[in-house]
């Protein structure tokens, strides 16, 4: 399939009247001021071809319809073209004042795209890309005038041989994208691939990467049409990855969401670090608890939602990163319940509450313990409260850091239909059988920070963390009584 749609780009790239530079030629380097997040900046074709493959894209204008389309398109996609290892840039016409605001505009590059300016046309020309001259008169889709002379839109996928790999071109804007991407991957090394859990996980099941360069990975979540979202927890973004494997953003201005969940209601739930508290996302938000004995909580982290509606969730305290809260002392570590009109500290003993779960049948909570060896478990009350803390299951991933302290790295976790356990840890997804008994790990290429079930039926695990997402196919199956 991808080679089909390189090959019919190419087809209508030949029909055009002009020559561009075909597979297998060599790119010329060119070095040209750019703009990026709004920033000036240098780029060069041989910097970025040491990193990785890059597409160069040419197009006619910054704020006219296609171009905004086509740069929207490479921003949202971005991720899935940092995973297969390439860099972007988008090369025009335009003068640098104008596409420092182009660059920024969450609308367009959204501060993720390197967008060059080539006012002279030498890069175009270098690249054998035919221009013409703007009609007078014409306007960006903001009033301003277009004056220089504009580039036929053409996306080149350059190796890192510095070679041509594919010339995408007579194609609508969305779809260059996605033909490029296609040529990207192509050259994408083999994805790693899992051993053998009995009953979880086949041996050699490709570990796919979903996209790589995300801002802060948190708070997987299964949406009721099949689609799966995360947190973009530094861009107060919420993230979007479609069946097919589109990327898009689902939710802007999320206060820092980190955990997520589903209410009866169908809205969002999330702990959130930015103005800590707790509540629902969108148009309706409402905050449910934001602290604890008139102290602000420290840093929600983690969240699962019950079938009565009530929503666990631990604070798992302050972190360096954090600006100091503007009422002073925040509320210390703690794990709480909270539903309309009740907010209950159910635990505050553990050093550093991170991941919280329910079994399926909900007489089990469970929390990962950062700094600890163990997750913990507590055997749920009828009214809600909880029972005495043990030490449910051991964690390979217990290790010294370079700081000389020990942490497991426990965050993230999820339970399957069959009552297993699956924790993000130092050493990968830890699997646990309902008693807590090891039964593998799943390595994966970065250090996972949270994880769930999504997709057909639950059967494929979704894992994010340090920047980038995966998905797993696997044996097991998710559970279905909740969204996570």
């Amino acid at each position: 399939m991808k080679k089909t749609l390189i090959a019919l780009s190419m087809l209508a790239l030949a029909a055009g009247a002009h020559a561009a530079l075909k597979p297998g030629d060599i790119a010329p380097d060119f070095r040209a001021t750019a703009a990026f997040a709004g920033k000036t900046v240098d780029v060069q074709l041989k910097d970025a071809l040491a990193k990785g493959p890059v597409v160069v894209y040419f197009y006619p204008a910054a704020y006219t319809g296609g171009c905004n389309l086509q740069a929207h398109a490479f921003a949202e996609n971005l991720a899935r073209f940092t995973a297969a290892g390439a860099t972007v840039i988008g090369v025009s016409g335009d003068g640098i004042e104008r596409l420092r605001e182009f660059s920024a505009d969450p609308e367009t590059c959204a501060g993720k795209l390197a967008v060059a300016s080539d006012a002279d046309g030498r890069v175009a020309r270098a690249f054998d890309i035919a221009t013409a001259a703007t009609p007078a008169g014409r306007k960006t889709t903001k009033g301003q005038d277009i004056t220089h002379a504009r580039a036929e839109r053409t996306s080149f996928v350059v190796g890192r041989d510095g070679r041509v790999v594919a010339t995408v071109g007579g194609l609508a804007p969305e779809a260059n994208v996605d033909a490029a991407l296609a040529a990207v991957q192509s050259l994408a090394p083999a994805p790693a691939r899992t051993g053998a859990i009995p009953g979880v996980v086949a041996d050699g099941t490709p570990i796919v990467v979903l996209g790589d360069g995300f801002k802060g990975t948190e708070g997987p979540l299964a949406l009721p049409d099949g689609s799966f979202v995360f947190t973009e927890t530094q861009d107060a973004r919420i993230t979007r990855i479609a069946a097919d494997g589109h990327l898009s953003t689902h939710l802007r201005d999320t206060n820092g969401a980190n955990g997520l969940g589903l209410n009866a209601a169908g809205e969002i739930v999330a702990v959130q670090v930015n103005d800590t508290r707790v509540g629902t996302l969108g148009a309706a938000a409402k905050t449910l608890a934001s602290g604890w004995a008139g102290k602000p909580f420290g840093r929600p982290n983690d969240l699962v939602v019950a079938r009565d509606g009530s929503i666990y969730f631990t604070d798992s305290g302050r972190n360096a990163n954090q600006a100091a809260p503007a009422a002073g002392e925040t509320a210390p570590p703690a794990v709480y319940r909270v539903k309309p009109g009740l907010l209950e500290r159910l635990a505050a003993d553990i050093t550093r509450p991170n991941g919280i779960q329910l079994s399926p049948d909900e007489k089990t909570l469970y929390v990962a313990d950062t700094a600890g060896e163990h997750v913990l478990a507590y055997a749920l009350q009828a009214d809600g409260s909880l029972g005495t803390k043990r030490p449910f299951a051991k964690l390979a991933g217990y290790r010294q850091a370079q700081n000389g302290s020990f942490s497991s790295g426990a965050d993230g976790l999820a339970v399957d239909a069959q009552g297993r356990l699956y924790v993000a840890t130092n050493a990968g997804i830890e699997v646990f059988d309902a008693a807590g008994q090891p039964l593998g790990v799943i390595a994966l290429p970065k250090q996972p920070q949270n994880l769930a079930f999504a997709g057909t039926e639950k059967k494929q695990l979704f894992v994010v963390g340090r920047g980038a997402a995966y998905r797993i196919d696997t044996l097991a199956q998710g559970y279905t009584g909740r969204a996570k």
